[in-house]
């Protein structure tokens, strides 16, 4: 992996940092003191050692991570990942690194979070280090310094790597996705149901690597038309894109938006292994219901320079889908074209600009192929393949195709009076409208392709967006949703993450968060909204209800699920219960993703084998009531601190129109002061309750000591 070519040599010891993701930038061998006795040991050449952390070590460094962008006019104060190589000059020798410029993490570290190793060659598994770490910060407050220790291989070529966490580069990925392309290119197609499997470049990156688009469905209803090339994607042009498939919806996950947050590559791994599997029933129905679109890894060259949050020009990415920049953010610029793309139904941004001569809505010219055909002939043919042209209209004929498009579709006032806010149905407002469009330029004029703006839920080409992410502070894996103030959409959103909690034992549903503020909050880090998110903005372009982030924290959790038997396996099969949260590790985070899966198909019912049956809720409708009893009643549940302060909101938002108790403006019983007159009841009778039960058990204690004073008054008397 390492390369002597640009190594850092230090009191003997060689420290590599020219690596995929590695970003060491400074070491300094720290003086040991004279007062360690070693007379014993260096008679035989051994260091002095014992299992006490504070023993003093042989050797001690102190190293120097590189902040994001380093030595960049980009350079900022992000500075949390560290991964670099270092090969020893003395076999066994005790070591101690002092990492000492690292940003605050006091939280994650008192939690138990340790760094991992593993060792080339030798320890080739990566691995939390044994001795707890320690930490401190200067007096200033800016700089938070980790300290670890290790033992030396004996082998002086065997190198040692360090990272912050569980490392997967963008090498990694690479390697990752060849060997599954040369495991599935040895099969034999013998059914519809096998998988189907492509591997594109949609866009290069700024510094030329890949964003790679994978597609995985089944054969069911594909045809035999593959998708558009959209202006600007896909640069390869020997590379063929997939077929297109006609009523399945298409399913959207992506990655690694922030470098630095390798929990969200495991749980993709884990996903897209399950996806592939050809022998799992639940695999086999999610493939022949949906098409999965995939982008395992957003931002390659923040991973490749071993960044923890920003792009190499010191841009959180995840805070410019709105409006995202094709010279500036072009793997953004890739994922949401291919987002509205998909939303359309396969359809490029005006279906009016087509021309005559190309495909229209793909319903009445998509040539849809019988289970029965071929497979083999379809996956061969490659002449099939119709680009479509899309013809640019000048601004003047944008305004003027403007006006007749939502001239057209445009509702009362009284109408959209009557929607609920943030639904998701109905027309984007003429803001949305400006962020859909793209400015496309030339030497004579500058043309316009005009953003067509929400579609009607049913006819969305997306049925879910997921984009995955780690975190640092927040304990266990969670999902943010967006609010809305319908009800039936907030249960539809709350749906996929409580099915989580019942698939998956390190889910924690309590730690979710749905609430508005969760949607627009400013980062204190760079300033920028979370409007700009991948889960919010998906929601504003296309208005699809599940769109979610889904975080994973670094080190552990606060809980562990009882997670029922599926109905094939028996009621008496459930898991082996645990009770204290287990250390993080790519297995964990590869459960979290196989866990997708199943709670997909549990939303519709769909799944051969579901836990649902046996667990307390017994049906999907028992989960929705439970969820609807939780959102409707405003008391105290296990969906947690955030979803009672959505309630709360939401109650509060309603109250303001209230003019006389228990009525608001429009004449409809106010939620707020029905709930608070209910509480305020449960309060009393409560109270009362506890007093009369109070009083009651006095009066059976008074009771009781009387007899018994009788009773050995009376046994005085016999004895006497």
């Amino acid at each position: 992996m390492a390369n002597l070519g640009d190594s850092i040599v230090c009191g003997g010891f060689v420290f590599y940092n020219n690596f995929d993701s590695a970003n060491l930038a400074k070491v300094e061998l720290v003086k040991v003191p004279e007062a360690l006795d070693k007379d014993g040991c260096e008679a035989e050449n051994k260091s002095c050692k014992s299992s006490n952390s504070d023993d003093i070590p042989d050797y001690e460094f102190n190293l120097w991570t590189k902040h994001d962008c380093h030595g960049t006019q980009f350079q900022n104060n992000n500075r949390t990942w560290f991964y670099f190589g270092v090969k020893v000059n003395s076999p066994g020798a005790y070591i101690k690194f002092n990492i000492m410029n690292l940003n605050k993490q006091l939280k994650m570290f008192s939690q138990g979070m340790c760094p991992v190793f593993k060792t080339i060659p030798g320890h080739l598994h990566w691995q939390r280090i044994h001795d707890k770490p320690t930490y401190s910060m200067d007096q200033k407050g800016n700089d938070f310094t980790l300290s670890f220790t290790y033992n030396a291989p004996e082998n002086l070529k065997a190198i040692t790597y360090f990272a912050f966490t569980y490392p997967f580069s963008y090498t990694d990925l690479q390697n990752y996705l060849k060997r599954i392309e040369t495991k599935l290119s040895k099969r034999t197609i013998t059914s519809v149901d096998d998988v189907y499997y492509h591997r594109e470049c949609a866009i290069k990156s700024l510094e030329g690597r890949r964003l790679d688009l994978i597609t995985i469905s089944s054969f069911h209803n594909i045809s035999g038309e593959r998708e558009d090339r959209l202006n600007n994607l896909f640069p390869e042009k020997e590379e063929e894109r997939p077929f297109k498939f006609w009523d399945k919806k298409i399913i959207f996950i992506s990655a690694r938006v922030h470098p630095g947050e390798t929990p969200s590559s495991f749980v993709f791994n884990g996903l897209l292994n399950f996806l592939v599997n050809r022998d799992d029933q639940i695999a086999i129905n999610l493939r022949r219901l949906y098409v999965f679109k995939m982008i395992p890894m957003l931002n390659p060259d923040g991973v490749a320079r071993g960044h923890y949050r920003m792009d190499t020009r010191g841009v959180n990415l995840n805070r410019v889908y709105l409006n995202p920049s094709l010279k500036d953010h072009p793997t953004i610029y890739a994922a949401r074209n291919l987002i509205r793309y998909y939303h359309h139904t396969y359809q490029l941004p005006s279906e009016e600009d087509i021309s005559s001569g190309c495909i229209g809505n793909g319903e009445n010219t998509m040539a849809i192929l019988d289970s029965s055909c071929g497979i083999s002939n379809i996956v061969r043919d490659t002449t099939t393949r119709l680009l479509q042209q899309v013809t640019l209209m000048t601004l003047d004929e944008k305004r003027k195709d403007q006006q007749k498009i939502f001239q057209d579709c445009a509702l009362s006032k009284a109408d959209m009076d009557g929607m609920p806010e943030g639904g998701g149905e109905g027309l984007t407002s003429k803001t949305e409208e400006t962020d859909n469009s793209v400015e496309l330029k030339s030497d004579k004029k500058t043309y316009t392709a005009v953003g067509i703006g929400h579609l009607p839920k049913e006819d969305s080409g997306l049925y879910l967006y997921i984009d995955l992410h780690g975190h640092a502070s927040k304990k266990g894996v969670f999902m943010y949703g967006n609010y809305f103030d319908n009800i039936e959409d907030t249960i539809t959103c709350m749906l996929l993450p409580k099915l989580m909690s019942i698939n998956n034992p390190n889910f924690h549903f309590a730690s979710c968060n749905f609430t508005e503020r969760n949607m627009y909050i400013i980062d204190k880090r760079d300033g920028m909204s979370r409007e700009g998110s991948g889960r919010v903005a998906v929601f504003k372009l296309t208005g699809l209800i599940r769109s979610y982030t889904l975080e994973c924290n670094y080190n552990s959790g606060r809980l562990v699920n009882t997670v029922p038997a599926r109905i094939r396996d028996g009621v008496n099969k459930n898991m082996t219960p645990m009770f204290v949260p287990p250390k993080y590790t790519p297995g964990v985070f590869e459960g979290v993703g196989a866990a997708l899966g199943p709670s997909i198909l549990d939303l519709t019912t769909n799944n051969p084998n579901s836990r649902l049956p046996n667990s307390q809720y017994r049906s999907l409708r028992g989960v929705k009531s439970y969820l609807k009893l939780a959102y409707v009643n405003n008391l105290s549940s296990p969906n947690g601190k955030s979803l009672h302060k959505m309630y709360q909101n939401n109650f509060s938002r309603n109250h303001k129109a209230c003019k006389i108790p228990f009525t608001n403006a429009t004449g409809q019983s106010c939620d707020y002061c029905v709930n608070r007159y209910v509480l305020f009841t449960m309060f009393i009778m409560y109270s009362v309750l506890n007093r009369f039960v109070a009083f009651f058990i006095m009066l059976c204690l008074i009771h009781t000591y009387l007899r018994l004073c009788n009773y050995f008054h009376c046994s005085n008397l016999y004895h006497g």
